[in-house]
């Protein structure tokens, strides 16, 4: 039996292919999200769940990206922080992240450990190159 492609050269094809085998984004489910952040063709859409973020209670933001304004294409990764920059510092706890699908993931085990002016940091991947979008977000006593 003869093989048109090597396992090898498949594998770099399909590498090198790049955006033309990108995942597109939940686009649908990111306009449905009522946190919105844009910035350089790059879009965010977020919830936390519970609403409202109380001190020291942890909690989980469903976070959906997608890079590019015209071809919504969703980022290769998506990672999710908080810290207080009036205070120099972070949260006290690494959230996980559940993958749902391109573009699309929940990070869990968020705790804002003091009241104050948080923000949360969005960073969105496409390969090697990031995009930080970010939220401020007061939490009260």
């Amino acid at each position: 039996m003869r093989r048109l492609l090597p396992g090898p050269v498949l594998c770099a094809a399909l590498l090198t292919a790049g955006p033309a085998l990108a995942d597109h984004c939940p686009w649908d489910t990111l306009v449905a999200l009522p946190g919105q952040l844009n910035d350089g063709g790059t879009a965010v859409a977020y919830k936390t769940n519970p609403a409202r973020i109380e001190v020291g209670k942890p909690f989980s933001i469903e976070v959906v990206a997608c890079i590019d304004d015209e071809k919504h294409m969703a980022p290769s990764r998506i990672r999710v922080d908080a810290g207080m920059p009036m205070h120099g510092h972070g949260m006290n706890y690494q959230p996980s992240e559940r993958k749902i699908g391109p573009g699309h993931s929940s990070f869990d085990g968020m705790v804002f450990h003091m009241p104050g002016h948080w923000q949360i940091m969005f960073d969105v991947y496409e390969g090697d190159k990031r995009q930080r979008l970010n939220q401020k977000i007061s939490v009260k006593r």
